[in-house]
């Protein structure tokens, strides 16, 4: 629950302001202080969200408790009250590090809007902070898990004297077959345990010519078809089981003429099966046989099947854990991106991802924020190094970017504060972009990363230029924010150094390359351009790094049809408005029946977020159609509906039928859908 305190030596002020915030601000918890003392008290006891206080009161005034809550809660967002006029006192406070000032008299719903900013930071913030020591213990568990697999690794390479090391176990227990037949035994059959049942995966005989017959033999007496089967025995059991003179497991299972003839016709005299124990599980079995008259097998033999076999499971069971972990290792830094990219009215965005060395974890990464004022964020890193680390590190900057980004500060601002959070030996590239689609600009910071490059309408290529270090490469680094315009319809791509570096390629070449292979791509979708790119620059140059890729390309809305999902949230309205406003003008609205739909439009949202939903995840629907004269807006969404609770509320939808030439709302059991209609120039014809 949010909690607020409010501090004033004035009583009224102290009754009438809590008033003012719990009836704008849901959800709020306040207390109130009539001095700095008390106030003192209660912020050491309490971790508020937000402090407001008076700056003259007596005794200790406002600046004094705002040094002192500073000290005692530095990451608290304070909002001082000042007087009429007292403009130095504002800029004093603001410089010791007050959130915002508010001016008597007040405006209580600029007030409330800058406590909800205030409340807002304070709670990212603290989740940035909860992310970045979430990451710390996955990055140190992970780190443990990874130092434990090379000490097994290291045994394996160690212990592995009779086993090739292949990751493809199959083709390894092949091979030791062969190796097998040659040294130990005349026989050699391997079973492993599959997740459907036993799979015999090797069998080789010292005579090529007679393997046909030991798979015959296998396929009438399979293990799974009888539990006294000597293999079934010893997957059950975990234990060896030798015969050292009369083959009776295999006469045993003579149940017809053909298998009682293959057992003649092979001369088996000594038999024994050991499991394949890794990590105390049992995972398969070797059978070995010998088919000759001076061969009995012994202790000796056992012993040496055992330690074999120890090896060989060994080597089955890592070869499972590198495809597991491959699998993990993929999972863990698709997490780290962009599980679906935003969709945007008149922007399209496509990304690609691929992986220097599929079994690693990398330090590269994209982003797509969708800002306020319907603004595109795109994001370009890379975190220097490999491994658990720098997935870590790009975790941390990850969530720090899109924490500032949706703060709303520029680029260059970010790259700093960036650059103030990563650790001291660590470095990192990155491209932060912002694209406005109504003024085709767009406003970025380059912090050592590739320039961007801007493909035409024409098909006309160029680099965007401008550059600062690298995030971590100096203490205090300038970072300085460049600007561009570009032509409607151009293309931006961003992309990281594994595109155009590799062994023996020069960097200014794989620009070029570049260029040309973005200038000769398709132009029918990003999705087709970016694979072109990536074969043409990765065919004959396979990367040994990691390579993103992201592009967006923008074009002019569509005036006769706007398609709008949004999250239920009330960030999203500020940019709704912004979107519906261009759209309005393009279909040549005028000002008054811009105004007046976005109004409509807007409460209509609002009603949805406020009444119809609790989910995080909820999305709405707007669809906005022109047809001829008549606008038709349509918000659907997907929440239970209630009732306006309050003598004061339901006022919306009067807002709504005064606006609009007509209102209907259809409820359904999926949620609840509001169309309204309104016919554009509608005084002229009257």
């Amino acid at each position: 629950m949010t909690r607020i305190l409010i501090v004033d030596d004035d009583p009224a002020l102290l009754h009438a302001l809590p008033e003012a915030v719990r009836l704008r601000v849901d959800g709020v918890i306040v207390d109130t202080a009539d001095s700095a003392p008390v106030a003192l008290e209660r912020i050491g006891a309490v971790d508020y969200d937000a402090i407001v206080t008076d700056i003259k009161m007596p005794g200790m005034d406002g600046l004094a408790l705002l040094s002192r809550i500073r000290t005692i809660r530095p990451d608290t967002p304070t909002l001082l009250i000042t007087g009429h006029g007292e403009h130095d006192l504002a800029i004093q406070a603001l410089r010791g590090g007050a959130y915002d000032f508010i001016q008597k008299p007040i405006d209580r719903e600029y007030f409330a809007l800058s406590l909800r900013r205030a409340i807002q930071v304070r709670e990212l913030k603290r989740q940035v902070e909860e992310q970045q020591r979430a990451l710390r213990r996955h990055a140190e568990e992970l780190e443990q898990a990874v130092v434990a697999r090379t000490r097994e690794l290291q045994f394996l390479a160690e212990a592995s004297k009779l086993l090739a090391v292949w990751l493809d176990y199959p083709t390894t227990l092949e091979h030791l077959a062969r190796m097998t037949v040659t040294v130990l035994a005349d026989v050699c059959v391997i079973d492993v345990v599959e997740e459907d049942g036993v799979a015999q995966v090797a069998v080789a005989h010292a005579d090529p010519s007679r393997q046909a017959l030991i798979r015959n033999l296998r396929r009438r007496c399979p293990p799974h078809a009888n539990e006294s089967h000597p293999v079934a025995r010893v997957l059950r059991s975990g234990q060896s089981e030798m015969d050292a003179e009369v083959p009776h497991w295999l006469v045993g299972e003579a149940t017809d003429g053909e298998v009682m003839k293959a057992l003649l016709e092979l001369g088996i005299t000594s038999v024994m099966v050991v499991p394949l124990v890794a990590r105390e599980r049992t995972v398969g079995a070797i059978t070995l046989a010998a088919d000759r008259p001076d061969r009995r097998f012994g202790p000796r033999e056992l012993a040496l099947a055992e330690d074999l076999a120890r090896r060989t499971a060994l080597a089955v069971d890592n070869a499972r854990l590198y495809q597991r972990e491959h699998r993990v290792a993929e999972t863990l830094q698709r997490s780290l991106l962009p599980q679906r990219l935003p969709e945007i009215p008149g922007v399209a965005v496509a990304a690609r991802y691929r992986p220097g060395q599929p079994e690693a974890v990398g330090g590269d990464w994209y982003d797509v924020l969708t800002l306020p004022g319907w603004q595109v964020g795109l994001v370009m890193g890379d975190v220097a190094g490999r491994g658990v680390r720098a997935a870590a590190v790009m975790g941390q900057l990850r969530n720090a970017l899109r924490a500032y980004a949706l703060e709303g500060h520029p680029p260059a601002p970010v790259a700093e504060r960036l650059n103030y959070l990563i650790d001291l030996g660590e470095m990192a590239t990155i491209l932060y972009l912002i694209f406005d689609p109504a003024t085709w600009t767009v406003r970025y910071v380059n912090a050592g990363h590739p320039p961007p490059l801007v493909i035409g309408p024409d098909r006309s290529t160029r680099f965007l230029g401008g550059g600062a270090p690298p995030l971590g490469g100096l203490l205090q680094p300038s970072y300085r924010e460049e600007t561009a315009t570009l032509a409607p319809g151009s293309t931006i791509v961003l992309y990281t150094d594994g595109l155009v570096e590799g062994k023996g390629a020069n960097v200014d070449e794989g620009l070029r390359r570049l260029e040309r292979a973005a200038a000769a791509g398709p132009d029918a979708d990003l999705e087709s351009l970016l694979d072109h790119v990536l074969t043409a620059l990765l065919r004959d140059r396979p990367s040994g790094d990691d390579v993103a890729l992201l592009a967006l390309r923008a074009s002019p809305l569509d005036p006769d049809r706007l398609e709008l999902r949004m999250p239920a949230v009330p960030f999203s309205l500020p940019s709704l408005r912004h979107i519906l406003r261009q759209w309005l003008e393009t279909a040549e609205a005028d000002p008054e029946e811009v105004y007046e739909i976005t109004v409509a439009c807007s409460e209509a949202c609002t009603n949805a977020i406020e009444h119809a939903y609790n989910a995080a995840d909820a999305i709405i629907e707007v669809k906005a159609t022109r047809s001829g004269e008549e606008v038709v807006i349509t918000v659907r969404d997907w929440g239970q509906w209630r009732p306006p609770r309050g003598k004061h509320r339901g006022r919306g939808l009067g807002m709504m039928q005064g606006m609009m030439d007509a209102v209907e709302i259809i409820p359904d059991p999926r949620g609840t859908t509001v169309q309204m209609r309104r016919r554009l120039r509608r005084e002229v014809q009257r």
